[in-house]
């Protein structure tokens, strides 16, 4: 059984609720996992331009504190999408990331893409999963020396909802690694889109690419997902073809992924704040699916999504997810991750005052 500390976003006596946020981080006893001057990730969701639930930057301000004063250095990251948004690229994702408050002046930390310039940095990992044997991760997620992993707690449309494991596998994934998660095909072009430039062409490391009046990917793709990424007219795109609970069990896996690529040395945080009904990668948000219930902890994200997805159902008396997403139970995911050895889902709640 795992522990979860908790404390609630209720505070009579009107103390600051980083000084909550500073007390869970520390009883995960922060020195056990991170040394003087080890490179650690903070790693966290910048949240979509025009997108105003994702985790308020000033709630990472005490965790960073405590890794000053273990004397590492940390470093704030996330890594680019493989839809084509504001955080599709390194240049205009830490745009991205200043606009929305994630910036040495509000955090004195460097903010680093951690997947490279158009996301395919990436290093394989290989892994003894049901349907993965290899996971692709954003280089510099693997070669930090630890991690935090602050995780915003809200609904999702492939997994239910996104929090701990949702972070660790989309959120740690390089492009290539996203798509495979998302896709079991090679990307599409849309035709009408397509103008035959050629660049996705001269990009293209497989040499897949043929233009025949428009651009044709053919059987030698790898499915790296460069030519998503590097198309001016946005034109390819994804083959949403994965069903959704084969996406959360490989979502599972690629989060097993990361712990095993960082030894475990991997602290969880998880804030239960505007819990929106979707994902923060849309580039706006709806009203939040229950009311604030405030700040998680554990070393294990298996016991702590579970947590969170518990206190969730007891506030609104109903799942609110699966309302909205009725096509999936967030409870495989958690299953798939128990049983490869991901975590426990039986937990201990602690609460911290």
């Amino acid at each position: 059984m795992s522990v979860v500390y908790f404390s609630s976003v209720s505070n009579k006596k009107l103390n600051s609720p980083l000084n909550k946020v500073k007390k869970l981080f520390r009883k995960l006893s922060p020195e056990k996992y991170f040394g003087k001057n080890k490179l650690i990730a903070i790693k966290t969701h910048f949240g979509e331009f025009g997108n105003t639930a994702f985790i308020r930057p000033i709630y990472l301000r005490p965790i960073i504190e405590i890794l000053k004063d273990l004397k590492t250095k940390p470093f704030l990251t996330d890594t680019n999408t493989l839809y084509v948004g504001m955080r599709t690229n390194s240049v205009d994702h830490l745009h991205n990331a200043f606009l929305n408050g994630f910036n040495y002046s509000t955090l004195q930390v460097p903010v680093i893409i951690a997947d490279g310039l158009r996301g395919e940095n990436s290093v394989k990992i290989s892994i003894d999963g049901e349907y993965l044997d290899k996971v692709k991760l954003a280089a510099d997620i693997v070669h930090a020396d630890g991690m935090v992993c602050v995780n915003h707690f809200k609904g999702h449309e492939v997994s239910g909802f996104g929090g701990a494991i949702k972070n660790l596998s989309m959120g740690c994934a390089s492009r290539e690694g996203k798509l495979e998660m998302h896709s079991v095909t090679r990307p599409k072009v849309h035709k009408d889109k397509c103008t035959a430039c050629g660049y996705c062409k001269v990009s293209c490391a497989a040499e897949a690419i043929k233009i025949e009046g428009f651009a044709v990917i053919t059987d030698k793709c790898t499915g790296c997902a460069r030519c998503i990424a590097v198309c001016p007219e946005g034109a390819i795109g994804i083959n949403w073809d994965e069903t959704a609970e084969n996406t959360s069990l490989k979502m599972a896996e690629y989060a097993y992924g990361v712990h095993k690529a960082l030894r475990g040395k991997i602290l969880y945080v998880t804030i239960a704040t505007n819990i929106s009904p979707a994902c923060d990668c849309y580039p706006g948000n709806d009203k939040a699916v229950c009311e604030d219930i405030g700040f998680f902890a554990s070393t294990d994200p298996v016991a702590l999504d579970k947590a969170c997805y518990d206190m969730v159902l007891k506030r609104v008396g109903e799942d609110p997810f699966k309302k909205i997403y009725d096509y999936i139970d967030p409870i495989v995911q958690l299953k798939h991750a128990e049983k490869i050895g991901l975590g426990n889902l039986d937990y201990e709640m602690k609460e911290i005052k």
